[in-house]
């Protein structure tokens, strides 16, 4: 097999081919990472633990699919993977949601590894280590070869976790914000929006768009919404919840309870949820966990959608309140109702906030910026000897 003298990348998926949900968007970044490589004769596999079909979001790119686990979770997988390295000419390998440390890294930099990346997307808060256990787990990320050459975080939030509780090198810790594209404007409330879903043209829509767990705080933007409705004289709003998950029996029990249930729609899954997002007067992200960075933030600012969430996490480097939305302290249900009231009764302020939230998008997290700061630091694997 006749490989570049620069070698190869290995990305590692956690799950399977199309897997959906967030991983679709990592799977794009190694898609649009392999195609920047290849100019520089640089390839670019990407190994699941298995194929049932082939993955979409590298279709048409530089990036070659193979199924073999690369977890190193197992002696089974180390062995592959180290026999992977060696036959691939792999300099790189590229981690998203693993591990900082590793006695499996010596591993594979014996087998040929330049650079480790863990690419850290993970939400939620961690406990500081104290005594006897902080000194190992410090001692432990400064053994050489054992600690990734680089974890990318994917906000602040998220570094100082790196630093403070995982307690990596400061120095080996860098931030990318995620990155979308900024998609045509359209308008607010059009009718189109509402075809199938039994809402009436001209009232106002609420979209939350999350996974239906507990950390999501979806029952607290049902609540919440069901003191707006209640309140409101006129012409009502319509709550529409777009997504699915473990929870969902709950919170369809919930909305059997509300006064307002005939104003909350559950559409669950929809293939289609981007258009109905479009057509969004307001969106809400009513998370109760520090949100490492969330994607449902960033897809309602790039759409021009005046948002109210939570104040966790890596959501303040997104939205500075008041001028790219409103922050309100996470599951704070009378705050959260007091946003959604002010914003449905003021359409130029929604317009303003939208409008800011979508420049803000296109100025600070595109996905040409976040691109070509991975690919930056994959690159630098392949120049060091």
């Amino acid at each position: 097999m006749t490989h570049s003298s620069k070698g190869a990348l290995l990305c590692v998926s956690n799950y399977r081919a199309n897997r959906g949900f967030a991983w679709d968007f990592i799977e794009s970044l190694y898609a649009r990472i392999a195609d920047q490589l290849a100019k520089d004769s640089i390839s670019t596999l990407v190994a699941y633990p298995s194929i049932p079909s082939p993955p979409r979001s590298l279709e048409g790119s530089a990036a070659r699919a193979i199924a073999l686990d690369c977890s190193l979770d197992t002696a089974e997988s180390v062995h592959a993977t180290t026999r992977l390295i060696q036959q691939e000419n792999i300099k790189v390998v590229y981690f998203t949601d693993r591990p900082e440390r590793s006695w499996n890294y010596a591993r594979l930099r014996r087998a040929g590894v330049r650079r480790i990346i863990v690419h850290d997307h993970s939400s939620g808060e961690r406990t500081r280590p104290r005594g006897a256990k902080r000194a190992a787990k410090w001692f432990l990320a400064r053994v050489p070869g054992m600690v990734a050459d680089v974890v990318v975080t994917v906000s602040e939030y998220v570094a100082r976790r790196q630093v403070d509780v995982g307690l990596i090198p400061p120095d080996r810790v860098v931030t990318v914000w995620n990155g979308l594209p900024v998609p045509p404007s359209k308008v607010a409330g059009e009718p189109s929006a509402h075809l199938g879903l039994g809402i009436p043209a001209g009232r106002p829509v609420v979209v939350c768009a999350c996974r239906a767990t507990p950390e999501k705080g979806v029952a607290h933007f049902l609540r919440a919404f069901d003191k707006v409705a209640r309140a409101q004289n006129g012409n009502r709003p319509v709550a529409l919840y777009l997504g699915e998950g473990p929870q969902m029996g709950e919170l369809q029990a919930l909305r059997e309870s509300l006064p307002s249930r005939e104003d909350i729609i559950l559409a669950g899954y929809l293939l289609d949820a981007s258009q109905m997002l479009d057509r969004a007067d307001l969106c809400v992200i009513p998370s109760v966990w520090q949100d490492a960075f969330p994607l449902s933030v960033l897809e309602a600012m790039a759409r021009g959608k005046a948002v109210v969430a939570s104040r966790v996490g890596g959501i303040p480097e997104m939205i500075d309140h008041n001028v790219h939305g409103l922050l309100v302290a996470p599951g704070d249900e009378a705050s959260l109702s007091a946003a959604m009231r002010q914003l449905l009764a003021d359409r130029d302020r929604v317009a303003r906030l939208g409008e800011a939230a979508r420049r803000r998008v296109a100025e600070q997290f595109t996905p040409e910026r976040q691109v070509r700061r991975l690919v930056e630091i994959v690159e630098a694997g392949f120049n060091t000897q």
